[in-house]
């Protein structure tokens, strides 16, 4: 590869204008378009599209950093096999998008590494789509399966390319999945042939800043260019709490909700996936698993990162949120950007994600971040190595904690695909193929 262009370094740091969040809305597919909505959105599509091509264009001048071969090893299957062991020992990544005026998504997607760079698979108009196409640097977070606590982080540009044939997300298939659906146990396995009209997208991570946490110490590089980045900041009206419809809060029964409604079902299978329950009293919740989240968020510097931490829920003035501790030193950078989303897979029941978009709030409340500690201890190993937010990508170092919560929180999760799938593949009258569906939030 050539040496890095700053010109184009510089037209893919810059911070998206506001038009590109006005093409981020119309873009999105929904039903029923027609007369000027519809031209509206086949306009914003198409730009979207140049965008993805002209980005594409700008990553081939830069220079990355390669994974290494302990890296890269995180993401193929053990021991010399050709498919990864059942899960939870599967590996995904969870990718980080910037959606514009500060908003940030996450989820978890199968992944695989060639030529030192990870690779995913998406189709047009999905959120992931849409973000890298509009503003190429995203986060990764790549665990050792399923609650490993062996794990490392990315920050890069994605570049978007056809895959027609879509041999991508067959090879990705073929890796994590078996070939009759009826044989599953886990994981996102509607059939994309069945359902998909958009089209396969191939998603590739040129990689500026790696830091993996492999060993006993974590340890970090960056590429010259990175500190250079445009900075991404939050927009100055942040989400407000949009209600029930959109599942603000893990709420209870009260005047207007029984037990037998069906979105406090919702709501209980959405603790389940944290690897919660919620007490008797109400106000106290009890952790089942050592779940590990995802967190993106923006860094010092105002560029989006991803790392897996550990996480609590917790009662604050009556909403429950989800909860995790952070150094004292990263505060300000939180206040400053203040958006993140945090996103968490368990694949043992099904396909079971769950992404919590919001609002950080910071708690400098002695007895809560004391009680914090004693939750999380209880839940996790080597607490202390897990649960600082360390934003300065430096080397760890004991420092003050402070908690820190997800408010005005809006939930967005997906679970028993695998049931969907077979009633699904009993409608259509035939199994499916290994032709399946690229990671349990949808590629």
């Amino acid at each position: 590869m050539e040496p890095t262009h700053p010109g184009a370094i510089a037209e893919l740091g810059r911070v998206p204008t506001v038009d590109t969040a006005r093409l981020f809305k119309h873009a999105a597919q929904r039903r029923n378009l027609h007369g000027d909505d519809l031209a509206r959105a086949r306009a914003a599509r198409e730009q979207i599209r140049q965008s993805a091509v002209r980005n594409a264009a700008l990553i081939e001048r830069v220079e990355g950093l390669s994974l290494t071969a302990d890296e890269g090893s995180v993401l193929q299957p053990p021991y010399g096999r050709t498919t990864h062991l059942p899960s939870p020992d599967r590996p995904y990544a969870h990718l980080a998008v910037h959606t514009g005026q500060g908003g940030v998504s996450v989820t978890p997607v199968w992944a695989a590494t060639i030529d030192g760079n990870v690779v995913m698979s998406t189709v047009e108009n999905r959120i992931k789509a849409r973000a890298t196409a509009l503003d190429p640097m995203v986060a990764l977070s790549v665990s050792a399966g399923v609650g490993s606590e062996l794990a490392y982080e990315l920050g890069g540009f994605a570049k978007q390319s056809t895959d027609t044939e879509r041999k991508l997300i067959r090879t990705l298939a073929a890796l994590y999945s078996k070939p009759n659906i009826d044989e599953q146990t886990d994981g996102n396995y509607t059939s994309w042939d069945q359902r998909e009209r958009n089209e396969r997208l191939r998603l590739e991570v040129l990689a500026f800043r790696v830091r993996n946490e492999l060993g006993d110490d974590p340890v970090a590089r960056s590429a010259p260019y990175a500190q250079a980045l445009a900075p991404r900041y939050a927009d100055t009206h942040l989400p407000q709490s949009s209600g029930r419809s959109l599942h603000d809060c893990f709420w209870g029964p009260d005047d207007r909700y029984s037990e037998d409604e069906p979105e406090l079902r919702g709501a209980r299978d959405e603790l389940a996936i944290l690897g919660m329950v919620r007490q008797a009293t109400g106000i106290m919740y009890r952790p089942l698993s050592p779940t590990y989240g995802h967190l993106a968020c923006f860094d010092q510097h105002g560029l989006l990162r991803c790392r897996q931490i550990g996480f609590h829920v917790v009662d604050v003035k009556g909403e429950a949120s989800i909860a995790f501790l952070v150094d004292q030193r990263d505060c300000d950078a939180l206040r400053r950007n203040p958006a993140a989303a945090l996103s968490v897979a368990k694949y043992g029941s099904g396909s079971v994600w769950l992404q919590s978009q919001g609002v950080v709030r910071l708690h400098d409340d002695p007895g809560m971040v004391r009680d914090a500690f004693q939750c999380l201890e209880s839940r996790y190993n080597r607490v202390h190595h897990r649960l600082a937010l360390d934003l300065s990508l430096c080397g760890r170092s004991p420092g003050a904690y402070v908690l820190a919560t997800l408010s005005h929180q809006r939930l967005s999760s997906r679970f028993r695909e695998a049931q969907r799938s077979l009633r699904s593949a009993q409608t259509h009258g035939k199994k499916f193929t290994s032709t399946t569906e690229a990671g349990p939030a949808g590629p």
